[in-house]
């Protein structure tokens, strides 16, 4: 199975209505499907996440496809929840305490929302709490997340042509740091680096994933419009 995870456009950090694209955004995504339409891939599958940033992503692409869209690509428009991102909302609260005393920040969620460079280490905090928490303290734990992505992705995904899928950075970070071989532990880390509207290549081989490249993002480097929020 060859997998493409196409990450959201630009949301709206730090507003109250986060889940929808900004103008940059929407923009991303066409350059995203202009670039697709560059890589000859004359069958493939296009999928997407059930999230208002992911299915507008998942819009753009298809239009930024344009005329180049191979009449072989079977356009999935229905969206699989399997692919939405970490319930950061319900994360942070949780395990906010916790994860400014191992940072030493005495910082409350809003402010951290308007300044990313503190936000983030706040977020790897959470997530490696939310790996290690036995006692269910949210809805989904890091083990059920875990579970509903792989099997969106082996189930959902077509095995017998490349399948693109419009998803974010939890769940890219995930799959990128189970490819290497390492565990799920790295995707602590490595959901920082994902950029809006990149691409990571997986291969499943014999039981296990493979990564192949990670964050390819040259398509916006060439039009200036490299984000990470």
């Amino acid at each position: 199975m060859e997998l493409y995870l196409l990450r959201h456009g630009q949301a709206m950090f730090g507003s109250k209505d986060y889940d929808r694209l900004s103008d940059l955004g929407h923009k991303q995504a066409l350059c995203l499907g202009d670039e697709l339409g560059q890589w000859q891939l004359s069958h493939a599958k296009l999928m997407t996440g059930a999230l208002k940033r992911q299915q507008q992503t998942f819009a753009g692409v298809h239009t930024g496809l344009g005329e180049r869209l191979p009449e072989q690509w079977l356009v999935d428009a229905n969206a699989d929840a399997g692919l939405n991102e970490i319930n950061v909302a319900e994360l942070m609260p949780v395990y906010w305490p916790q994860a400014c005393a191992r940072l030493g920040l005495d910082i409350s969620p809003q402010q951290a929302s308007e300044q990313v460079h503190q936000f983030m280490p706040l977020l790897s905090e959470a997530i490696r709490l939310w790996m290690d928490d036995g006692q269910g303290q949210v809805t989904e734990s890091f083990e059920q997340f875990q579970q509903r992505v792989l099997t969106a992705l082996t189930e959902h995904g077509d095995h017998n042509r490349p399948t693109l899928a419009v998803t974010s950075g939890g769940v890219i970070s995930l799959m990128t740091a189970l490819a290497t071989g390492d565990g799920p532990r790295p995707m602590a880390e490595l959901i920082h680096q994902v950029n809006n509207c990149s691409i990571t290549h997986l291969k499943y081989a014999r039981g296990q994933w493979h990564l192949q490249a990670f964050n390819i993002n040259g398509h916006l480097r060439r039009q200036q419009m490299l984000t990470w929020r």
